[in-house]
């Protein structure tokens, strides 16, 4: 993606002059002080940026439970900034607005001009990134908010945009006896959880409404969503009030605990020479950022990176079991997946049966038996007609590997699909639950022209992608600069977009002028609302039964994946 689009950090920039002879610049009192904001004209909203809702993690705050913020000031602070992204693989977002230990922030995106003192409040849906739980950051411009609440306006359904900075990778997840001993398990999450207490404290004095929070991701924002749902076994205490999940489970990551975490915390301790002392935990903290930072890197390969743990107290037990026993939210829910998830993480090149198998074995089962593995290759045969991406019948992308579909499949329904069925059957005879599966092969402009104002320059995605992870997310944000310049995709998010909105008013998606969308467990074998383009046949309802028998054999499988 071209960091040039047209959104919220570059508004800034361009329309600060304007925004000041055009209205003053929003100012809002939270329980520490007051901040000012920026006034956008282009979309007559306010917006604030990269406010904290914790300490700085770095020094003694580094792996610790997220800090409460300590101070109070007079006068007004700027929020017209992302703050930096928490550490990570450098990607373009962090190299746009930096990246650092002092990074749990918040960003609020609101129709201008909301009274404080008014008792009209707004629901609040509080976008929660992905990246693998490795990296990301609310600053990137996909997670653009304004076209989102612009959208709420214009069809009569205001609501406040939100997103969060959280620790990722080995800051925010890393594991071992002497973090499980001292308490400072699962940092992420209890980011997110704290973010979400700063939004009932403040939120109210923003013109949000703190009894209608819906916590929405996708990817790992999914998994994390899901997760929250679970923490503490289901428990709330009224942070949040409904849920959406784009592409992800919490059974999608693994669990692991101290048994695959331990090596990677020794290593890291020996490299920065904190082996030698009592607390090896208190002495990470005192070790300079730049030292430590190339470790928390490079310490994980090969494997599959840092994700929550089953900590026994945000996590009380495996997510499946948790499922099981209804130890959930229970609370309205969307959840979907795109229809070819698996494009992304199947690898090139798979050819034959053999590195099949061996991919399978080694690469995603994490430790599957053998007979598993063949179990798995009878249900996911070598026909091109069955295979990711869906409905390009015999046409193999050979140049991707001769089994690519087959592994995509497999991949896809490891990872998201079989976890999004069970998940549902979970959650439906509990909640209202709403699922859909995403349908549209995404555009992407031409870099080559470094177009930044959705015209013609672009083309749909690569065909053995197909609808691919993410295809869904412009259409969801309604951003023009992202969704392509077609007028059916224009018109399918004219119809996705206002779904999510209605849901974060009345926990339903239904609504005029939008599709009929039943409750999952309206059907026998559940119901999945299919999103495609009038072109493509249009929206409608199907069974969730495609790949049944592989899904349902995975599902039974996914413990041995630790979750």
């Amino acid at each position: 993606m071209a960091p040039l689009r047209v959104i919220v950090s570059l508004l800034v920039a361009t329309l600060g002059r304007v925004a000041a002879l055009a209205r003053a610049d929003p100012v809002v009192s939270v329980k520490n002080g007051s901040y000012e904001g920026l006034y956008l004209p282009a979309f007559d909203q306010d917006i604030f940026l990269g406010m904290p809702y914790a300490q700085n993690t770095a020094g003694a705050n580094r792996f610790r439970i997220p800090q409460s913020l300590d101070e109070t000031w007079k006068g007004t602070r700027e929020a017209k900034a992302y703050s930096p992204a928490c550490p990570d693989y450098v990607i373009p977002a962090e190299e746009l607005h930096g990246m650092g230990e002092d990074c749990l922030s918040i960003n609020i995106v609101r129709p201008a001009g909301l009274p404080e003192n008014s008792t009209a409040r707004l629901p609040v849906m509080l976008w929660i990134h992905g990246g693998g739980y490795q990296y990301g950051s609310s600053g990137q411009s996909q997670y653009n908010l304004t076209y989102l609440v612009q959208k709420s306006v214009d069809i009569g359904l205001p609501i406040i945009g939100a997103s969060i900075n959280y620790r990722k990778g080995a800051w925010g997840n890393m594991y071992s006896i002497e973090i499980q001993g001292s308490g400072n398990t699962n940092l992420a999450l209890r980011d997110m959880r704290k973010a979400l207490a700063w939004v009932q404290e403040n939120i109210e004095n923003f013109g949000g409404n703190s009894s209608s929070v819906t916590i929405w991701g996708q990817s790992a924002g999914s998994f994390a969503v899901g997760q929250l749902l679970m923490s503490y076994g289901g428990k709330t205490d009224g942070l949040f009030h409904r849920s959406i999940q784009e592409s992800g489970s919490a059974t999608t990551a693994w669990c692991n605990g101290t048994e695959w975490y331990q090596p990677l915390y020794d290593k890291i301790v020996d490299q920065v020479n904190c082996s030698s002392v009592p607390d090896t935990l208190e002495c990470l903290r005192t070790v300079d950022y730049e030292v430590l930072y190339p470790f928390m890197n490079s310490s994980i390969t090969p494997g599959p990176g840092y994700y929550p743990t089953v900590d026994g107290d945000v996590l009380p037990n495996y997510p499946s079991e948790l499922l099981r026993a209804g130890r959930f939210a229970h609370i309205p829910h969307i959840y979907g997946t795109v229809s070819d998830e698996g494009t992304d993480n199947a690898p090139p090149g798979i050819d034959t049966d053999e590195e099949l198998r061996t991919f399978l074995l080694q690469g995603v089962g994490f430790d599957f038996p053998a007979a598993t593995v063949d179990h798995i290759m009878e249900l996911y045969p070598d026909d091109p007609a069955q295979g990711v991406p869906i409905n390009t019948g015999s046409e193999r992308f050979a140049d991707q590997g001769w089994q690519f579909k087959r592994a995509a499949a497999i991949v896809g329904d490891i990872f998201y699909h079989a976890p999004r069925r069970f998940d549902a059957q979970q959650y439906a005879p509990r909640s209202p639950t709403y699922i859909y599966r995403f349908n549209t092969r995404p555009w992407e402009e031409d870099t080559a022209t470094n177009s930044t104002t959705g015209g013609e320059e672009g083309e749909l995605a690569p065909a053995y992608k197909g609808v691919e992870h993410f295809s869904e997310v412009a259409f969801v944000f309604a951003n023009p600069t992202t969704i392509g310049p077609w007028p059916a995709y224009r018109a399918l998010s004219d119809r996705v977009s206002p779904a999510w909105i209605r849901f974060a008013h009345t926990g339903d998606p239904n609504g005029p002028g939008l599709p009929a969308w039943p409750r999952y467990g309206d059907g026998e074998n559940g119901l999945n609302l299919v999103l495609q383009t009038e072109p493509q046949g249009g929206i409608y309802v199907e069974e969730d039964t495609y790949r049944l028998a592989g899904r349902e054999y995975l599902t039974k499988w996914a413990r041995r994946r630790h979750v």
